[in-house]
């Protein structure tokens, strides 16, 4: 009797030991401000830039500049310069564009939305100042290549650039 005794004290506390690892815990995040956004806005500001006060629109046109420009340099040696430095695996993206045939280009279909993520101003070299704006192109290409095989091949795909504009900054009067 005994020894059923403590065979079921000791499921007990198995069970209450397992039952308290198993319990759920959450962590208690606090809820972001505006003050808060615009802290962590200006702390991952390049040294010497400030935060544009107001928006400044940027143009389709320019971003549609930039990815025609994009799109052309494409497999070839003329995409590095465009990469940003700090551009996650840069180095991986080239590489696997190495792997591309060679007659392989980049066509762009349609820029279906631009989105501006983050703005603000920077200190051109001694020649003023220029608004510098983080901006997001949702964008339909085809990359189009011959295949011994198959003949000629378009494969589409939907692709979101992240693309940094500089634009000179002009005082309003």
């Amino acid at each position: 009797m005994r020894r059923g005794f403590h065979a079921i004290l000791a499921c007990i506390a198995l069970a209450a030991a397992a039952a308290s690892l198993a319990q759920e815990s959450r962590q208690l995040n606090r809820i972001p401000t505006p003050q808060d956004a615009a802290k962590l806005q200006t702390s991952r500001l390049p040294p010497g830039a400030r935060l544009a006060s107001t928006a400044h629109p940027v143009s389709p046109q320019t971003v549609d500049t930039a990815v025609r420009q994009l799109a052309a340099a494409w497999n070839t040696p003329a995409l590095r310069p465009l990469l940003e430095r700090s551009f996650l695996d840069k180095e991986r993206l080239l590489d696997a564009l190495r792997r591309v045939p060679r007659d392989a280009r980049l066509r762009v279909l349609a820029i279906e939305g631009i989105r501006t993520l983050e703005q603000w101003i920077e200190n051109r070299d001694g020649a003023g100042e220029e608004y510098v704006s983080r901006v997001a192109a949702t964008v339909r290409t085809q990359v189009e290549f011959n295949d011994t095989r198959g003949g000629l091949q378009r494969l589409e795909g939907t692709n979101e650039l992240v693309l940094l504009v500089r634009e000179p900054l002009v005082e309003q009067r």
